[in-house]
């Protein structure tokens, strides 16, 4: 058994709540500049609604089979809209590069009369800051149903799901920042698609993210967690993620990821 959600939670796929992301307090506007939105056989937003008592929270992933520059097979880009129980949109919280998460608060989108989520740069990086020169789409919406997650997770190369823990709980720990991340110049996001950093300024929101995160057991270092090598066990037939991580004070440490309790394990 693969767990896809956090045990308590529901999950739905309703039409009628994502109504084209138009919410009683805002409207969520979906544009692209210098790269095309998701749209060849396979691609798309795919969505489900997570439902913890009163709250939800819609969890999109846009997904392309390719991206171009930096080359790599299979490519995701999540964003999570946060409702109240009258399913105004509390917050947002958005991919702001390498899976780091940037917050969009209650304030600002109240301060607006909506929200633009921009699919831009040839990695299909997001951002909430461009309103000039970007072109709408119409969105091709999909369930995100577990079988899915399970396809994704089960790939054993770089193409794999990276999202684990903070996909089976959109409300985990170190996943939602605390405060809205600071604007600044977007340029710093080209610090994710070329060979060598040129800004230095770029990481300042490193303590959230949609990733795993493990803490070294000598030193307590945080460490977030790409691609995992895909194992079987021989005597169950069950699968499982394992890797050694070593931390920035180089120390080596083995852990792994349990399909059956959606948990990071340290062996």
């Amino acid at each position: 058994m693969i767990c896809t959600i956090k045990p308590g939670y529901k999950i739905s796929y309703e039409k009628a709540l994502l109504n084209n992301f138009n919410f009683p307090n805002t409207k969520i506007n979906l544009r692209y500049l210098l790269c095309g939105p998701p749209k060849s056989h396979g691609e798309g937003i795919f969505y489900r609604i997570i439902q913890k008592k009163e709250q939800k929270c819609i969890q999109c992933i846009i997904f392309y089979k390719i991206q171009r520059f930096p080359y790599h097979p299979h490519d995701y880009h999540p964003f999570y809209i946060y409702l109240d129980d009258d399913n105004r949109v509390e917050f947002i919280i958005l991919d702001d590069g390498h899976h780091f998460s940037k917050l969009i608060s209650k304030r600002e989108i109240e301060n607006k009369k909506s929200i633009n989520i921009t699919i831009f740069l040839l990695d299909h990086g997001l951002t909430d800051q461009i309103n000039r020169f970007s072109k709408p789409f119409k969105p091709k919406f999909v369930p995100l149903l577990p079988e899915q997650i399970k396809k994704w997770w089960l790939i054993n190369n770089m193409a794999q799901l990276k999202l684990r823990t903070k996909l089976i709980d959109p409300w985990a720990p170190g996943l939602i920042p605390k405060v809205p991340t600071q604007k600044k110049s977007l340029l710093y996001r080209l610090n994710y698609i070329l060979p060598t950093k040129i800004f230095t300024f770029a990481e300042e929101n490193q303590r959230f993210t949609f990733r795993d995160e493990v803490f070294c057991p000598y030193c307590k270092t945080m460490e977030t967690l790409d691609f995992m090598p895909l194992h079987q066990d021989p005597a169950t037939g069950k699968y499982f993620l394992q890797k050694q991580v070593t931390c920035k004070n180089s120390h080596r440490y083995l852990i792994q990821y349990n399909f059956e309790n959606g948990q990071i394990e340290y062996r």
